[in-house]
């Protein structure tokens, strides 16, 4: 009996180990997000929401409503062995649900990749008091443009990795040392309602924009927006090599774990940067704003010692952002390819550094003169809004037609999950409505 058991555990363990050999795809999605809409949005909201912790909700909500559309989209796409975006070209009249996809993202994109050199350009301005963030920026972006092009993708993902979980375990730790009221943390994860804007907000990027039109901001950037999930499906279907695998599969249980510990680590870590937000920034009565976003984070990394708030925050928040946007480098070409494959013979036989190095040029003209608007969190709004929630509703209801319509009778759903992911998207879509009946 002893030794049956030793051997079921064995057995347990190094099917555990199968499982997590598959996690990647999601590691560049959590590094993604940790690293840019965390460190921006969510402290941001944190500070101006009263009473306190009441935006905590949305964290949860993303994790669960994105959580079953990637699944469903990601599982469809596994089990087919074609990328959904080919199944969404043959939807008559043919193509039009890519060419709006390219619309939703490509078109406005450069607003995000925008928003983001003007942080890191004014960042540099900050913490060095030399030069101006335009300068700066444009100079950032050609620097990350070319090693986009030329440099190896996975070494800055492993080093952008590490610069997250240091920025995201800072936030933690702040928290700890802090000591909130962990139980108001806990249940205003599952307590939605709509927040107020506290009274010594003088803002008018917070005053003059709906309440939950700036939560859903939070909402976008977490876990990734639609395109991205293009882009996360890319990643799997070259991780399997494009074959067709069954639902009970290794690597179909392993997309399962990959995407849950993506979604698990970035709303951990939402919940750690939004908290510290309302303890630490509103508590001072400090809001990020303007052209100047990241330097008020200072305050949560002095928590813990000033030597992380001066000189290690700076150098991680520099490192995270920018491996955000190479990041992009790789999932916008990818997205967007995979996108057009279906509808252009001519553009499927390229190869993917040549289609790249046209996208990457494409972001570096088009993003530059947004930065000199100065208005970053409008930007990034109007992108999250787009990309991250309607896009993603969208995504959700098209995912579960491919599955249900086109995959055979014995992958597709049963009636229990259907019916959740009916809920799920049915709720998401309520959410959207919502947004423009809430001031």
């Amino acid at each position: 009996m002893v030794s049956n058991d030793i051997s079921n555990n064995i057995s347990r363990f190094k099917r555990a180990k199968i499982y997590l050999s598959f996690f990647g795809p999601g590691a560049i999605l959590a590094s993604m997000t940790i690293g840019a809409g965390n460190v921006v949005l969510a402290p941001r909201v944190g500070a101006w929401a009263i009473p306190a912790y009441s935006t905590l909700w949305v964290i949860t909500f993303a994790m669960i409503t994105k959580g079953f559309v990637a699944y469903t989209a990601t599982r469809y796409s596994l089990l087919s062995g074609e990328h959904i975006m080919d199944y969404f070209s043959r939807i008559p009249p043919r193509g039009w649900i890519n060419f709006i996809t390219i619309l939703l993202s490509v078109v406005i994109l450069p607003f995000m990749i925008a928003t983001f050199l003007t942080l890191l350009g004014n960042a540099i301005t900050l913490f060095t008091d030399v030069g101006n963030y335009f300068i700066w920026g444009v100079l950032i972006g050609v620097i990350i443009a070319l090693v986009g092009f030329f440099g190896s993708f996975k070494l800055l993902q492993s080093i952008q990795l590490i610069f997250a979980l240091f920025l995201a375990i800072g936030a933690i730790l702040a928290i700890i040392i802090v000591n909130p009221n962990w139980f108001s943390i806990f249940i205003n994860l599952f307590n939605i309602q709509i927040p107020k804007i506290a009274p010594w907000v003088t803002i008018r990027d917070v005053l003059d924009f709906p309440v939950l039109l700036q939560i859903v901001a939070v909402y976008g950037t977490m876990s990734g927006q639609y395109p991205d999930f293009i882009a996360y499906i890319s990643w799997w279907r070259n991780k399997i090599n494009g074959v067709k695998i069954k639902p009970s599969s290794d690597a179909m249980k392993g997309m399962k774990l990959d995407l849950f510990l993506s979604l698990l680590l970035v709303a951990i870590f939402a919940i750690a940067f939004m908290a510290a937000g309302t303890i630490i920034l509103g508590g001072k009565h400090i809001l990020p704003n303007g052209v100047d976003l990241i330097s008020a984070q200072q305050n949560i990394y002095n928590t813990i010692n000033s030597i992380m708030g001066s000189y290690i925050y700076p150098i991680a928040i520099l490192i995270v952002i920018s491996g955000t946007l190479y990041a992009g480098m790789d999932a916008l070409p990818r997205m967007v390819k995979a996108t057009l494959n279906p509808l252009s013979k001519h553009i499927r036989s390229w190869s993917f550094k040549k289609f790249q190095g046209i996208l990457i040029l494409y972001m570096s003209i088009t993003s530059l003169p947004l930065m000199l608007i100065e208005k970053p969190i409008i930007l990034m709004t109007i992108y999250l809004f787009i990309n991250g929630v309607i896009g993603f509703s969208l995504f959700g209801w098209g995912a579960l037609w491919a599955n249900q319509k086109h995959l055979p009778a014995e992958y597709r759903f049963k009636t229990p999950m259907l019916i959740v992911l009916i809920i799920n998207n049915l709720i998401l879509t309520i959410f959207i409505i919502s947004i423009f009946i809430i001031r």
